[in-house]
């Protein structure tokens, strides 16, 4: 696989305690390698990489090329999705994929009942695990119609909320647990991103009490192109299945081509074909 240090998890059998412990999410990834997912194989990739809103065309991922970045971010479902992503399709990927990029598979569903942005479609807390439930399924159909084989990580975007709400709070990791549960159930890796504030500190204190998700994609706009060290996480938790979104809304030319870009450092699984 091209775009960095790929290190392959082959499924393992492993004691049936340690295997319940993380299926359900129990510890961070990391804590318990190799249980992350079932599938056949999985693969991790570190160096930087650029989510954007709207799908490149062919030739500019083509142009960008010459750029430092190795991993790009596409946006392949939800309904609260800013940008439609409608040049998207298979051939898209397998296209952008044979010209030596990785990818991290994105969902915008449903956000928080108590969401700081303007996306309207919200979790309803009475009803929060079985929306997990239908928007897993969801991205698993739609990553797998685009080419993405089990072992894939896909992300689930929740942006900021105010956690301060309980009730939100817990409609959040109600969702978010039954999500991740059953992305793991079709076989792929379940990651998760969100602000460091709200979102990810949320999964911090919750580790141990409930299931989380295998990876995690944290937003901290530091400047700083690190996924550890920086203090933003335990040091035991996701170790090697993180990507920091260190900077946003910049602009950035490469051969020719110009995006605007959100930049990230990432260590974290990718998508396999």
């Amino acid at each position: 696989m091209p775009g960095g240090l790929v290190r392959p998890l082959l499924t393992r059998r492993i004691a049936s305690t340690v295997l319940l412990i993380a299926v359900l999410g129990l510890l961070p990834a990391g804590l318990a390698e190799g249980a992350a997912t079932r599938s056949g194989r999985s693969f991790f990739v570190s160096g930087p990489g650029f989510d954007t809103c709207e799908t490149p065309t062919v030739e500019t991922m083509q142009a960008w090329r010459e750029s430092p970045y190795k991993v790009v971010g596409i946006y392949v479902a939800g309904d609260n999705r800013a940008c439609k992503s409608t040049r998207l399709t298979r051939d898209w990927v397998t296209a952008v994929h044979r010209q030596g990029w990785d990818f991290l598979p994105i969902q915008v569903g449903l956000q928080a009942p108590c969401s700081q942005t303007r996306k309207p479609h919200r979790v309803d807390p009475a009803r929060a695990a079985e929306q997990g439930v239908a928007e897993a399924d969801d991205m698993v159909d739609r990553s797998t119609a685009l080419g993405f084989r089990p072992g894939s990580a896909v992300w689930f975007d929740m942006e900021a909320y105010d956690n301060t709400d309980a009730a939100c709070r817990t409609a959040v990791l109600d969702f978010v647990s039954a999500w991740s549960d059953r992305v793991r159930e079709h076989g792929f890796v379940a990651g998760y991103y969100s602000s460091l504030d709200s979102g990810v500190a949320d999964l911090v204190k919750a580790v141990g009490n409930r299931s989380i998700p295998d990876a995690i994609w944290y937003a901290r706009w530091d400047d700083k192109p690190v996924t550890s060290g920086d203090g933003a996480l335990p040091d035991g938790y996701w170790h090697g299945s993180r990507v920091h979104q260190y900077s946003g809304n910049v602009t950035e030319t490469y051969g020719g081509r110009t995006l605007t870009i959100d930049r990230n450092a990432v260590d974290a699984p990718v998508g396999v074909f």
